[in-house]
């Protein structure tokens, strides 16, 4: 089953959508705000670098999430047929 952009764009507006967004924000904000504490830093370079690789990589996911959006096939083809080779 392929979804609609009317359906992405009612899944999107849902209250229940817009909650878990609103939960995905808030924890963007506390794993922002560990970097900026310095919670990962460690006892060592490597025990710091692997928790603060891990907290940026789940941002990055994070984020990601919060800006997904809908790509209609039809748009795929026009973003192709202007691409410049």
């Amino acid at each position: 089953m392929q979804l609609t952009k009317e359906q992405f764009m009612e899944w999107k507006e849902h209250p229940v959508t817009k909650e878990v967004f609103n939960e995905v924000d808030m924890l963007i904000k506390a794993l922002t705000k560990q970097l900026t504490e310095g919670q990962t830093i460690n006892y060592d370079a490597a025990s710091t670098h692997g928790l603060t690789n891990r907290v940026v990589g789940q941002l990055d996911g994070l984020k990601q999430l919060l800006n997904i959006s809908y790509e209609d096939a039809e748009d795929l083809d026009v973003e192709k047929d202007n691409i410049i080779e």
